[in-house]
């Protein structure tokens, strides 16, 4: 994964992000305090980043890809912790893992967008973008040329039997 979206991962695993919450700790007054992806409740990391309707049905949606039924934990930390003791092994691995950074990514991005652009996304865009960001990584990472990026992207169950 691109650094940047490793160090984001990380900084919302230790609850330091810049959500509404922390800004509000360090004294810095905001007029809206929820949050931007459901308006509902104060955006807290892992709320944004979990627990919000939309971020949680955006897990379950990757989490249905591949084939998984899962219970929401109490943090991002939590999450990532049983994401990534995970048994995958080679390139099945390699996606598995980079989509947990494509999520906590995507949502950030949409988050920013809201407001700073006023843009929303639907659920399905962000999904997709997802699996389009999941495809890009692993395309560079392991220099695939065989596959397009629609084949990569639509087909995860025919991937993940390459051996690499």
């Amino acid at each position: 994964m691109p650094p940047k979206v490793e160090i984001l991962a990380w900084m919302v695993i230790q609850e330091r992000v810049a959500t509404k919450s922390i800004l509000i700790s360090k004294n810095i007054v905001l007029n809206d305090l929820s949050c931007p992806l459901c308006s509902l409740c104060l955006e807290t990391p892992n709320h944004l980043f979990l627990h919000c309707k939309f971020s949680w049905t955006v897990w379950s949606h990757i989490l249905d890809w591949w084939h998984f039924f899962w219970v929401c934990p109490p943090s991002v930390g939590g999450m990532a912790s049983w994401w990534f003791d995970s048994s995958f092994r080679n390139l099945k691995k390699h996606v598995w893992e980079a989509c947990f950074f494509a999520i906590i990514w995507s949502l950030w991005i949409m988050r920013n967008r809201i407001i700073f652009q006023n843009v929303t996304s639907s659920l399905e865009e962000v999904v997709d973008l997802i699996k389009y960001r999941v495809t890009m990584w692993m395309k560079v990472k392991f220099d695939i040329k065989v596959y397009s990026i629609e084949d990569f992207k639509g087909y995860l169950d025919g991937i993940r039997l390459l051996k690499l």
